[in-house]
Parts: C-alpha cells; structure tokens; sequence
C-alpha cells in the first residue's frame, strides 16, 4: 500500500514548530527567487521539485508556514494546471497549502510545482536605510538543495551589509542581484541593509539635583563620537562649563549646582550611525586598551569558572557563539525593573538573561581570554521589542558588547542579545546601523550614567526621544580664541561636531612665544563646548619694547589676533644702568674730591 505524505516547509521570523518527515522520503530542491520592488514590496516566486525516494511513498500537499510576513496574490501550479491554494491565518501566522493536481508516483519520480505571493513587508525603509529582511528557511529535509536568488533596486542605494555574504552579485537594468546557495538562508535568512549611514534626531534630558547644603561639581555623559557613528550638537542648554574626554572616550559634560539647586539639562542633536568604522578615527593609548582586560565588579575575570571557561573559548567568534548559544532571554525580567546580576549568575543561571547579562558574560569571558572588551549603553531601533528586545528599564535602552580587533585597529559591536533573540540573525560578523551609542564602559563597568539614567526624584519622565531623521544639519565646524596673555590661551569649540587633530598655530613678529614642556599646543580631540587651554610664556625680540605686540592665533583654518604689551629692556643696558647708579652712590659717599680740596 502506497504511503501519502504531506510536505511541510516552514519560512519563518521567530521560533515555531514544523511537522517532520523522513529525510529519506524525498530530495528536495528549490529556486527561490525574491524580488524586491521600489515601493519596498517584494514578489516571491517558488520553483520546488520533490523526487521520490521510495516506491511506495510520495507527496500529495504541500504547506507553507510563514510568521511575521503579510502574504497577498498568492497563486500556484504544478503540471495538472493551476492549484486554488489554501490560505489560513491565526495571529501572526500565514499557512498556505496546496493539493496536488498530479502527485508523482515512483522510485526517482519527479513532482515540480510553482509557488508565488507577494510579501508586502519583507523591506522597510527606515530614515536613511532600507532595511530587508528575509525570513529564515525551516526545512525539516537534510535532503535539501537549491539556489536563493535576492534582487533589489539599484535606488537603495550602496550595499551597506548583507548577512550571510552571497556567493556572488551582479548588477543588471538597474537591479543588483545576489546569488545564495540555499542552505546559507536555512536557519538564518537573509538581512541587508541599503544607505551610506542612519540618521537619529535626538532630545536628551538630564536632571541634576544637589540636596546637599554647599556647591557641588558633577557630570553628565553625552552620546560621543565612535569609529562607528559622529554625534552633532545643535543645542546644550544651560552650557556646560567644559566637556572633558575621559579614557573610555566618553564625553562628560561639567556643571555646577548651587546649595539644594535643582536643573534640567537639555541636548538636542543628531547621529550619523555607519555600517563601518570611520577611517582614521582615534586609536586609544596602549595603557587604555591593557585596563580593559582588568576585572570589575561586574566582570570577575579572575573567578575560577570564568577562567575555566575563557580557556575553552580563544576567539571573539567563539566567545560569541557560546553566549548566544548558554543563554536564554527572560523578556518578563525586562518589566520588572531587573537588578544587573553580572557575568558570573550568568554563567551559573543560563535562563535569567536579559540584554546586560549576554553582555557581562561575553565581556568577562573576552577579558579572561585576553581579548580587551567592554560595554555599550544606548539606544537601539527595533519593530519588534520580542525579536529584538531592549533590556534596560531607564527609558529605552540596550547594552552591547565591543571587543578590541587589534589587525584593524578599531573596537568592532557585536549583539548576542539580538543574535539570540533573532533565532541565529548573525550580530557578530557585522552588527546594524539601528544601535546608538549613549556610554561607554571600560575601566568601569557600570559609569558614567547613560542618558536617560539622570532622573528627577519627583515627577517620572521620559528623557530619551529618538527618531529617524530626514535631513542632515550642517555640520558648521567652528573655534573661539580666548586670549589671556601673556600667561596662555583658551580654544573653545563653539560647532555642533567634536575636531580632531587640532594644531594651533600661534606667532608673532616682535615676540618670542614659548610653551612649557608641560603644556602641549596639539589638541587630539575637542569635542563640542568644550575649552583646551594652552600655557605660553612670551618675550620680546627687539629692545626697549614699549609698542603693542600683535599675537596671532591659526586654527581649524581660522585666525585670531590680539594686542599685548611686554615690556622689555635689555640685560645689557639694564647691567650698565646698575653699575652707573652704584658708582655714582659710592662717589657720593665718598666725596673724594673733598680730599683733593684739601691737599
């Protein structure tokens, strides 16, 4: 008697379950092809042969599962004609099934048929980028073969990345196409992004409160620039009274409170965010990247278990693989206003995770392997807080991990949190242009506070309000010169955007202008608002100076000029002074020409 199987294929965003089948019943192959239209529809197209392997089994359905995706015009046909499909839908979920017109029947026969839908939301374009995704592939056969064929408009624009890499591309009539072998898409899909880099309108709010009954000096954190994204400062009210760079490369603003004063601090801004790291960015001094191997309190490196477990784990990819894979996400935990429970009850209590743990782990675990990491607070874009959650309470927020790539000299972002909750998308290889960072910690592990952690006692508020933006600001690269000669000057950042590699240049043409060995007149970063002062001695070169000397001042293409008198006289002339007066007092004690009167 003949056995009937139904075939089962499962396309899918998040976890689900899909009946199975005795991979020895069929080979299977298809030919996807997915076109992607400017409007950011796509059209599906399925070419699928079944061969039987089994004389007395064979296939008389098909199904297809699909979770996350909005299916429409779907249409089929095998070699019988045109199959009317069977379309049911429970929540997110879309099955289509088919009955065969002409089931194949035979050792080695052979049963194609075509399937086509139209997929309304498997690209979006969100601010700058278009963003697509195609669903992993769920097939319960080993016997699966295939090609999977991507086509998008060339008016996305330059491939920013694409997860897993295609075999190869080629561009034709304006579409550029990419070439998958099937088993790349199984289990992981495809996930590209299209743009040159996002944009993030951004308005931040800090409260500061000093409940104390003297002044007191305090900091705040703002969103710096790193190899992966440039922060632009419209607006910082009240303005701080100096941005310092701290060793992690945060930008931490000054401010001073009054006996009990209570401010609300305002900064509006925009972030471009890339795909890859800036050329040229700022590479951290040896001794940084050496203290961020040190243990911390919430990465104990030295403990036994995180040592015994590091030594199993020699590379980024591998410490990665392990986090994602040990780990389960607790999205409850994420409403409950978590307490942080570090690397080590990670480790220990693998079904506790949120966000901070998958990222205290793979930290402590990199940093006991010698590979310098550290940790990421900020805000991360997401349509769907369930595949791709954020994990702390503060407004809304995410933690992440860099490790240190020292052949390309750059700290690289990785998200097990994401490459777990995603079911395999892979966040190591290169993560996406939607994470924004507020904070860094390195030689810390829990300071300086992100945005959004500066809340007021009182009243609950939201402070972090980020959106995409449409439009660049100008980028409006400016200094100020502040002279207080003859002792030093002062160069302020009065732009939206932090300046690097500064080198003032200051001259003049009737003085001699000095800096002390401890003074260095060469800025490596001044970020926005912020004041470098630069010590300087100055003499005259001419004598008998009592004429206002210019002083120029050249930096970031700007000049400066200020007058100041020094007066100068030479030793010289000042020695043969001296003498003159001491002879003329010896003489006039002396009188020796009464003497001679005398005689």
């Amino acid at each position: 008697m003949k056995r009937l199987l139904a075939v089962c294929w499962g396309l899918f965003l998040g976890l689900c379950a899909c009946p199975v089948w005795a991979e020895e019943n069929f080979t299977i192959n298809h030919q996807l092809h997915y076109e992607i239209h400017p409007n950011g529809s796509a059209t599906v197209n399925q070419e699928i042969s079944l061969t039987n392997q089994l004389a007395d089994v064979y296939a008389t359905r098909y199904s297809l599962t699909l979770q996350e995706v909005s299916v429409s015009n779907v249409s089929a046909s095998d070699a019988g004609g045109p199959i009317q499909p069977q379309i049911s839908r429970q929540g997110r979920e879309t099955t289509v099934a088919l009955v065969f017109n002409q089931p194949a029947v035979g050792k080695e026969k052979t049963l194609r048929f075509n399937l086509n839908y139209d997929a309304l939301n498997l690209a979006q374009k969100n601010g700058q980028v278009w963003e697509i995704n195609i669903p992993q592939l769920v097939l319960e056969n080993a016997s699966t073969n295939g090609q999977m064929t991507l086509a998008v408009p060339t008016s996305f624009g330059r491939l920013a990345l694409m997860r897993p890499a295609p075999l190869k591309s080629e561009t034709r009539q304006g579409v550029n196409l990419y070439f998958f072998d099937l088993q790349q898409a199984i289990g992981n899909g495809v996930n590209a992004n299209f743009g040159e880099f996002q944009i993030f309108d951004f308005v931040l709010t800090y409260h500061l409160d000093n409940p104390t009954h003297s002044q007191i000096s305090t900091e705040i954190a703002l969103p710096p620039d790193t190899a992966f994204q440039q922060v632009l400062y419209q607006k910082l009210t009240p303005p701080p009274l100096n941005v310092r760079l701290d060793n992690d490369g945060n930008w931490l603003a000054q401010y001073q409170l009054r006996a009990q004063e209570k401010i609300n601090i305002n900064a509006m801004g925009q972030a471009k965010i890339f795909a890859t790291p800036q050329n040229d960015f700022l590479i951290p001094h040896a001794d940084t990247i050496k203290r961020n191997l040190a243990s911390q309190a919430y990465w104990p490196v030295d403990h036994p278990l995180i040592q015994a477990k590091a030594k199993q784990l020699t590379t980024p990819r591998a410490i990665y693989d392990f986090v994602v894979n040990h780990l389960e996400y607790r999205l409850d935990r994420v409403a409950d206003d978590p307490q942080r429970l570090g690397a080590l009850a990670a480790l220990q209590n693998p079904q506790q995770a949120i966000c901070t743990e998958f990222t205290d782990l793979f930290i402590a675990l990199a940093r006991a392997a010698g590979i310098p990491a550290r940790e990421i607070n900020g805000f991360a874009y997401t349509t769907n807080a369930a595949v791709r959650p954020l994990g702390m309470i503060t407004d809304i927020l995410h933690a992440w991990p860099e490790y240190w790539d020292e052949s390309r000299q750059v700290w690289i972002p990785v998200d097990p949190t994401w490459g777990k909750t995603t079911n395999g998308v892979d966040y190591f290889s290169k993560t996406d242009m939607n994470h924004f960072a507020f904070a860094i910690h390195g030689e810390q592990s829990n300071f300086p506070y992100p945005a959004g952690s500066y809340k007021a006692t009182d009243t609950p508020s939201k402070d972090v309000q980020v959106e995409f933006g449409q439009k660049l600001v100008d980028v409006n690269s400016q200094v100020a010169v502040n002279f207080q000669l003859p002792g030093a000057i002062t160069i302020e950042n009065t732009g939206r955007n932090a300046l690097y590699y500064l080198k003032p240049q200051v001259t003049s043409v009737t003085l001699r202008i000095n800096l002390p060995e401890s003074s260095s007149k060469n800025i490596i970063v001044l970020p926005p608002f912020a004041k470098q002062k630069i010590q300087l001695t100055l003499a005259s070169l001419k004598p008998f100076n009592f004429q206002d000397n210019l002083v120029t001042v050249v930096v970031n293409g700007q000049s400066f000029r200020q007058t100041v008198k020094i007066y100068a006289f030479p030793w010289q002339v000042a020695a043969g002074g001296g003498g003159l007066i001491l002879l003329i007092i010896i003489l006039f004690l002396t009188r020796p020409w009464n003497y001679a009167k005398k005689t």
